[in-house]
C-alpha cells in the first residue's frame, strides 16, 4: 500500500489545480460573478482537432479585423444619461459597486435632464435673435450645458492623488451649474404656462407708473378744484350756523372766514396758475375754488363723460388690451401684437366719445403696420426673461403660492435633484473603490498576475 502510495504521487502532483484552474474554480464559486460567468457562456469558440497540444484546442473566436459601426446613437444618449461604469476607472470594479454608481450617476443625470427641460424656454427667449435658427440654436445651446454639466460631474469622481484639486473644482463647476439652473428652473416653467399672465403685469406695472406720474391733462387741477369746493362748502355751511349777535360766534365767524378766503399778499398782481403751483398751502380752499375756476373754467367739473368712459374701459379690459388702446406707442416698446384682435367691433361704440378730445384711443390695426399684427409677443426677448424672473420670485417673497402653480414645484424639484446630486457625487468619490479604480499600481498589478498565469500555462 505504501510502495502504491508512493507511485501515485507524482501523479498527484501532475493533477494539482493550476492557477487558472483555481481562478476559474473562483469565478465558478462567487455569486457576485454571474455576470462574468454569463458573458463566458456567450462567447464563441472554436475546438481545433488537429493541434497536437490539447490545451490550444480551444480558442475563442476571433472578430473580424474591420470595426463594426459604432453606435452614435447610444454614444449620443450616454452623454445625456450618464451610466454607472463611465463614473470609475477601469483597474476595478464589482457588480455591487457598480449598481451603487448606477445609482449615483441616475441622480445626477435625473437632475441635469429635469434642469434641461425647465430651463428650455429661457435658453429660447435668449437665441431669439437668431431668427429662424432660433429653435436649433437653442437646443444645441441646451444639449451643450447639459453634457457640461454631466461631464464636470462624472470627472469630479476622478480624485486620484494628482487628480484631487482638479476634482475639487469640477464638483464646483457642476455645482454652480446646477445652481444656475435651479434659479432659472422656475422662471422657464413660468415662460411657458403663464405667458400671458407675464405680459399682463408688465403692462399693468407699466400703466401703474405711467398713469400715477402722467395723469390727463389738468386732471390734477381738477382734482384739486373738487376737493377744495367740497370744503370751501363746509366750511360756509358751518360759518351759516353761527349767530353773529353773540362775541364769541362773531370771532369765530372771522376766523372761519380767514381760513376759506386765505392767500398771500403780494404788492403785484400774480397769476392765478403760479399762485396755485407754487403757494397752495397758504391759500383758503374757497380761494383756491376760485383760482382754479379762473384759469380751467367751470366746465371741468361738468366734462367727465370722457374720463368716465375711460375708467370704464380701464376696470374691464385686460392690462395688455388697456394700453394698446390708449397707450399705443408706449405700447410697442414692450410688445407687439394685437391683443384685440377679433373683438375690435366691441369698442366702436367708444369711437364717439372720445372724437374730438385729448385722449389717445385707437383700436384699428393699419395694413403697414407690422407692429399690431399676430399674437401678442414681447419686442424684446431679454425683457420677457427679466419681467418672469421678477414677478417669480416676487410671488415666493409675498408667499403667494396660489399663483406660482406648477413652476415653484419644478423650482423646488429642481433644488432637491441637485443638492442631492452633488452630496452623492462628493460621497462616492471619497469611496476607496473609486480610487481602486483609477489605480494605476492595481491595473498594472492585473495586468501583471494575467500574464503570468498565462505564461504559466503555456
Amino acid at each position: 500500500m505504501l510502495a502504491t502510495d508512493r507511485d501515485q504521487l507524482p501523479a498527484a502532483r501532475e493533477k494539482r489545480p493550476t492557477d487558472r484552474d483555481q481562478l476559474l474554480n473562483w469565478i465558478k464559486s462567487q455569486p457576485e460573478l454571474t455576470f462574468l460567468r454569463k458573458k463566458a457562456n456567450e462567447t464563441r469558440l472554436i475546438y481545433d482537432k488537429k493541434t497536437d497540444e490539447i490545451t490550444n484546442r480551444i480558442k475563442v473566436y476571433k472578430e473580424p479585423t474591420y470595426k463594426p459601426n459604432e453606435n452614435k446613437l447610444g454614444k449620443l444618449f450616454e452623454l445625456i444619461w450618464v451610466p454607472g461604469r463611465k463614473l470609475r476607472g477601469k483597474a476595478y470594479g464589482d457588480t455591487n459597486f457598480d449598481m451603487q454608481l448606477t445609482q449615483t450617476s441616475s441622480i445626477m443625470s435625473l437632475s441635469t435632464v429635469w434642469d434641461f427641460i425647465c430651463t428650455y424656454p429661457v435658453i429660447y427667449y435668449f437665441a431669439k435673435a437668431s431668427g429662424t435658427l432660433v429653435l436649433p440654436i437653442s437646443s444645441l445651446y441646451a444639449f451643450l450645458l447639459l453634457g457640461m454639466s454631466n461631464a464636470a460631474g462624472k470627472f469630479a469622481m476622478n480624485r486620484s492623488k494628482d487628480n484631487n484639486k482638479t476634482a475639487s473644482f469640477l464638483l464646483a463647476v457642476f455645482f454652480l451649474l446646477s445652481l444656475v439652473k435651479t434659479l432659472m428652473s422656475g422662471v422657464g416653467i413660468d415662460l411657458i404656462s403663464q405667458s400671458r399672465s407675464i405680459k399682463d403685469q408688465a403692462a399693468l406695472n407699466f400703466l401703474e407708473t405711467k398713469e400715477l406720474n402722467q395723469k390727463e391733462p389738468q386732471q390734477a387741477y381738477k382734482d384739486l378744484l373738487i376737493s377744495s369746493n367740497k370744503e370751501c362748502e363746509r366750511l360756509a355751511s358751518e360759518q351759516a350756523k353761527l349767530d353773529t349777535s353773540k362775541r364769541g360766534q362773531r370771532r369765530l365767524y372771522r376766523e372761519f372766514q380767514e381760513q376759506m378766503n386765505k392767500r398771500p399778499i403780494f404788492e403785484n398782481k400774480v397769476e392765478p396758475k403760479y399762485l396755485i403751483d407754487n403757494y397752495v398751502t397758504d391759500l383758503g380752499s374757497c380761494t383756491k375754488k376760485d383760482l382754479i375756476n379762473s384759469f380751467i373754467g367751470k366746465s371741468a367739473l361738468e366734462d367727465n363723460k370722457t374720463l368716465d368712459a375711460k375708467n370704464n374701459l380701464r376696470n374691464s379690459l385686460s392690462p395688455l388690451s388697456y394700453s394698446y388702446v390708449f397707450h399705443r406707442s408706449q405700447y410697442h416698446n414692450l410688445f407687439k401684437g394685437n391683443p384685440l384682435a377679433g373683438s375690435e367691433s366691441n369698442l366702436e361704440k367708444y369711437k364717439e366719445i372720445f372724437n374730438g378730445s385729448n385722449i389717445d384711443f385707437k383700436i384699428d390695426c393699419l395694413e403697414s403696420d407690422n407692429e399690431c399684427k399676430g399674437e401678442v409677443r414681447w419686442t424684446n426677448p431679454g425683457k420677457a426673461i427679466n419681467e418672469a424672473s421678477t414677478q417669480f420670485y416676487k410671488k415666493i417673497k409675498n408667499k403667494e403660492f396660489d399663483k406660482l402653480g406648477f413652476s415653484f414645484i419644478g423650482f423646488v424639484i429642481s433644488i432637491l435633484l441637485s443638492m442631492t446630486a452633488v452630496v452623492l457625487l462628493f460621497s462616492a468619490s471619497l469611496n476607496l473603490k473609486i480610487r481602486a479604480s483609477r489605480s494605476n499600481y492595481i491595473q498594472a498589478l492585473r495586468n501583471q498576475i494575467f500574464t503570468e498565469m498565462k505564461d504559466s500555462n503555456n
